[in-house]
């Protein structure tokens, strides 16, 4: 049986898109489509490198948001810094082998941990690209000592690494250190695994709830010591096992970019400080995260970082808009709306907390109003405010006198609430350069498919 399904799923020809579309203006193309933006997309994977590094801990990239190698490529950036990877599927695994391979047939590191407890089916695929790559550069979850006990003789088999996943607060996977199965779960990891046990993970999903930097900082603090409690449970018995550190890795977007916060003099910083320098005596730290790089409107709702400043988060950092045409308009209504080329297929059915809509109109293409809303302000311009599955209407918020009307075959952009699932629903990406000129087609980079 082949293991790597990708030929299921393949992938239309690079060099046919970019002949249709390098080149092209947005304002030309047909819609509905997604459009990245390059410069944003590496200020923000340097801004996240940059902290790691300052900070001394490493950082594995997630590329579940995006799903393509050029972004991946840039999350973990040039050189011989480590190549490490958190995949949601096991297609973006495959698909991210080649440039493993090359990253260590030169000698860089590189690793992917599959980020999501195993179904007992996925074990074939990960068991034969464990064999592709160096030994223990495939690494799982394990929240589940039954499950464990299924696939342990596999993963001993394959050399593939083991983290326990520990649910601090989120509660969707991992198990809790207060739970009376957890010592058990370590032991038997621990005991049958032995140096292939890597250490602790925490997802702190929720931490998208919070409102402010304090939220966000509070949660990686938070993180940190429920994985060092976590890791204390440890028999001695059990640590002469471990020939090397074990590694506690933490994040979601809001908290693992709330450490660029932390290179500050505030209180909250240097009580960071302190705990990660102690951490980091006995353990390897490590952050993880995944939309950052594009970020959505989920993510500013969040603030967690300033709205100024060297680490400003603002919707003047997100990388990632989905570009629509006016079908129709309806003037006449009590507000004013406009019939939209793209519906919950193209821009997710997430709601987004700090506004009442499903995107926010960028104003960026000089023909849908120069008032851009403002969640946080008057509450005044453009929106995504229905949707349904191929079409959304933009309703006008706010005083009808700052209001620009739309023309029906007139373009907008839109920046959306959940770049993950909105981008989902397209094969490619068209890529601008706002350094260059963000208005025209510089490259297109195809999504993988599958799972």
């Amino acid at each position: 049986m082949d293991y790597f399904p990708t030929a299921n799923h393949p992938l239309p020809s690079v060099a046919s898109l970019q002949l249709q579309f390098v080149g092209k203006k947005l304002v030309d193309l047909p819609t509905p489509a997604v459009v990245l933006d390059r410069a944003k997309l590496r200020k923000n994977c340097e801004a996240m490198l940059d902290v790691c590094g300052k900070l001394g801990v490493g950082f594995r990239a997630h590329v579940k948001t995006h799903k393509t190698l050029e972004l991946a490529k840039l999350q973990v950036g040039a050189g011989d810094r480590p190549a490490n990877f958190i995949v949601s599927t096991l297609t973006e695994a495959e698909n991210l082998l080649p440039f493993m391979l090359e990253c260590q047939a030169g000698g860089r590191e590189s690793s992917v941990l599959y980020g999501v407890p195993p179904a007992q089916s996925t074990l074939p695929r990960l068991v034969h690209l464990a064999s592709k790559l160096a030994p223990g550069s495939v690494n799982i979850l394990i929240d589940n000592i039954d499950a464990f006990n299924k696939m342990k003789d596999a993963l001993v088999a394959g050399e593939i690494g083991v983290f326990i996943k520990i649910d601090t607060g989120y509660k969707r996977a991992g198990i809790t250190t207060t739970s009376q199965k957890f010592p058990g779960l370590i032991r038997k990891v621990v005991g049958t695994v032995g140096d292939a046990f890597r250490g602790f993970y925490s997802h702190y999903g929720h931490s998208y709830a919070g409102n402010s930097e304090k939220d966000s900082a509070h949660g990686l603090i938070s993180e940190l010591e429920g994985l060092e409690e976590a890791a204390a449970e440890i028999e001695d018995s059990y640590l002469k096992l471990l020939k090397r550190k074990m590694v506690l890795t933490v994040g979601a977007t809001p908290t693992a970019t709330a450490a660029q916060n932390m290179l500050s003099g505030s209180p909250r910083a240097a009580e960071f400080k302190t705990l990660l320098n102690r951490l980091k005596q006995t353990y390897s730290v490590e952050l993880h995260a995944g939309v950052y790089p594009v970020l959505d409107m989920q993510q500013v709702a969040t603030h967690a970082r300033p709205a100024s400043g060297r680490a400003a988060l603002t919707k003047d950092s997100v990388g990632i808009k989905v570009l629509l045409e006016i079908s129709s308009v309806y003037d006449e209504r009590e507000k004013p709306e406009a019939l939209a080329s793209a519906g919950s297929l193209a821009l997710g059915r997430e709601p987004c907390k700090s506004y009442p809509g499903w995107g926010i109109v960028t104003g960026e293409l000089g023909n849908d109003g120069n008032v851009v809303y403002d969640e946080r302000g008057d509450r005044t311009g453009w929106i995504v405010g229905r949707i349904s599955q191929e079409h959304g209407l933009l309703t006008w918020e706010g005083a009808e006198h700052n209001m620009k009307p739309l023309e029906i075959g007139s373009k907008v952009l839109v920046w959306p609430n959940h770049a993950c699932v909105a981008g989902a629903g397209f094969g490619w990406y068209l890529i601008v350069d706002s350094e260059k000129n963000s208005h025209t087609v510089v490259d297109v980079w195809v999504r993988w498919r599958g799972w």
